[in-house]
């Protein structure tokens, strides 16, 4: 839906619940994503309520103040018990146009005194406590608690039909993503990397950064989040939007653009060191203003796809690693077929041409790179003094000519 169409606006990954999904109408979506062996029995209304995830959405739901706005989604790749009282009348008996009306009072007292029940071993801040006894139907029910679960049943939807762990990868392209590149007319798709793209770039969005919090006021009424730059900041590094998607589509051609369609090239911060070096290292003006141009590339390409997440920094320091790793092995060849202690910085220049390129290094990155990309990210490392087209020298006392 967020590929396709204009009622989703973005989905926000691990916050608050498993995702939150944000409609262009103001109203929001709490999913909470419950998987279920296949050895297990399917769930019953009891089993839903303690560890299907119902008790987590109640209280989720109620910390949002039960706001019009906000609606419920419990998905699980499990059955639902059939027959009176089971979880599949439950099911029916949810949403704004439920299609069981009758038996929603008994369900709703039955569903009152699990949350209850549940209370006693989990703290959930919105859920009273209430004295333990021993059978079920003597818990006594708080005046109005009823009530909250009825109009809990009404924002709420139970999705039993997901696949399972074994064969989601295959519905999802099948289903899923096949359907939306072909309704976007996107031609030259690598389906299979571009889902395992999307998968990696949803495990960034999910990286727990050590304090979630419950926020829920943020997620029901987004204007608050204008209060606070650090909310808007941490929920902007979990969000997903229709462009963070199509970023991570793979082309299945040979080859990857070093500006995206639509993308303005702009000049990187920096570089005096890069010139100076070159300079040292012989390397002719126009090749050198070549470097600075790739410079600015990976810098427009790294400021766009990384994710503020702290897993940015270890695929950029593992990246970094292999292309000084080719760079170093550029400069020893540069110098050995330059004899006599002759400037071999353009060699060197050169051989770096040749030798940084995707198949070569197997640049672990998050998103597709070209060579001119990872030729970028060296003359930034190059810049940022990890390497020298020289003998080395302090670049702080040396004018570029």
């Amino acid at each position: 839906m967020l590929l396709t169409q204009n009622s989703v606006e973005s989905v926000v990954c691990e916050w608050h619940e498993d995702f939150v999904v944000s409609f262009a109408d103001g109203s929001v979506e709490l999913v909470s994503v419950k998987h279920r062996g296949k050895r297990r029995n399917p769930w019953n209304v009891a089993d839903l309520c303690k560890d299907g995830g119902l008790a987590h959405l109640f209280d989720r739901w109620r910390a949002c103040d039960g706001l019009s706005n906000v609606r419920l989604r419990l998905a699980t790749n499990a059955g639902l018990t059939t027959g009176k009282g089971g979880a599949t009348t439950l099911k029916a008996m949810c949403g704004r146009d439920p299609e069981v009306a009758s038996g929603v009072d008994t369900m709703a007292e039955a569903v009152a005194r699990y949350l209850l029940r549940v209370r006693w071993k989990q703290s959930y801040a919105t859920i009273p406590v209430v004295p333990q006894v021993a059978r079920l139907a003597d818990i006594v029910i708080p005046a109005g608690f009823t009530d909250l679960v009825r109009a809990f049943f009404a924002a709420l939807h139970i999705d039993d039909e997901l696949p399972s762990r074994r064969h989601i990868t295959d519905v999802n392209l099948q289903s899923l993503l096949i359907p939306a590149i072909a309704t976007l007319q996107q031609d030259h798709v690598d389906v299979e990397a571009t889902y395992r793209a999307l998968v990696e770039r949803i495990e960034k969005s999910n990286r727990d950064e050590s304090d979630r919090g419950q926020l829920a006021v943020y997620i029901a009424d987004p204007t608050r989040v204008l209060h606070s730059v650090q909310i808007q900041q941490r929920i902007a590094r979990r969000r997903l939007t229709r462009a963070t998607v199509l970023d991570t589509f793979v082309s299945s051609r040979s080859t990857v653009p070093t500006f995206a369609r639509g993308q303005l090239p702009i000049t990187a911060p920096g570089g005096g060191n890069l010139r100076k070096k070159m300079t040292r290292g012989r390397i002719p003006a126009d090749e050198a203003a070549h470097a600075e141009r790739l410079r600015s590339a990976w810098y427009v390409a790294w400021s766009q796809h990384r994710s503020g997440l702290a897993g940015d920094t270890t695929d950029l320091a593992n990246t970094s690693l292999e292309v000084l790793d080719a760079v170093f092995a550029c400069r020893e060849q540069a110098e050995e077929e330059t004899q006599g202690g002759a400037p071999y910085g353009r060699r060197m220049n050169q051989l770096m041409a040749r030798h940084l390129t995707p198949d070569a290094l197997g640049a672990g990155l998050p998103f597709p790179v070209n060579g001119r990309h990872l030729r970028g990210l060296a003359y930034q490392l190059c810049d940022d003094c990890d390497f020298y087209f020289s003998d080395v020298f302090d670049s702080s006392e040396e004018e570029a000519s």
